[in-house]
């Protein structure tokens, strides 16, 4: 293609493409997102590892995954030797959840424009998930992680076995990137010092033991 074509393709509209004004937002950026909900999954290592002994025996990595519109989702990989971010079908996240489902899951909302610092240092898995969530700790294992994002308000541990069962691609409203959340996931519910944080069925969470098979049921009964 010539520099005159190229041109003309760039610039449909008469002006040159880099002398065109940029309107950007508060946080500096061109445009503006909805800060998005992520699963973020503590697992086993699948093959043993060398450093194994020295980290949690039930959060040796850290990945996360969000849904990403009807049937595909977004994966955040980070292995040893590279970070992978790819888009996945919801066959695909299923394979990641099993694996999360030998952990733990937490539902959280990452923050934008954040807190984290790119001088943190050592590039662990976990040190990488916390800059994807915009958070400011200073950790480096995936359980350090865990207890810390626990403590946040608003921070969801995720029944795996109840997420299973729901439509992986019908979690986040239509362009959203948001995971809906009920009332009783929100920062200002009440909640017992060390009591396990409320799921709802409707965001993948469960409120209660046995709550989401009577929701089931009765979703059964108007489908009769």
């Amino acid at each position: 293609m010539s520099d005159v074509q190229l041109g003309r393709q760039a610039d449909r509209g008469g002006r040159d493409p880099e002398t065109v004004e940029l309107e950007i937002d508060e946080d500096g950026s061109p445009v503006t997102l909805e800060p998005a909900s992520w699963f973020v999954c503590f697992v086993p290592g699948l093959q043993k590892q060398w450093w194994h002994p020295l980290v949690n025996k039930r959060h040796k990595h850290v990945f996360a995954m969000r849904p990403a519109g009807p049937g595909e989702w977004t994966l955040f990989e980070p292995w040893w030797h590279r970070l992978l971010t790819a888009t996945i079908t919801a066959e695909q996240a299923r394979k990641f959840l099993l694996w999360g489902a030998r952990g733990d899951v937490l539902l959280v909302r990452e923050a934008i424009p954040g807190q984290g610092s790119q001088v943190r240092g050592w590039m662990t898995c976990a040190a990488l998930a916390s800059y994807l969530l915009g958070r400011k700790y200073w950790v480096w294992t995936p359980h350090g992680l865990y207890k810390l994002l626990l403590r946040e308000p608003g921070v969801c541990r995720v029944d795996v076995s109840v997420l299973l069962e729901s439509d992986l691609g019908a979690l986040a409203a239509p362009g959203s990137r948001v995971v809906t959340a009920c009332p009783l996931c929100s920062p200002e519910a009440p909640r017992p010092p060390g009591a396990p944080k409320p799921f709802c069925l409707n965001c993948g969470r469960d409120l209660a033991p046995g709550w989401g098979d009577r929701i089931r049921a009765q979703a059964g009964g108007e489908g009769s």
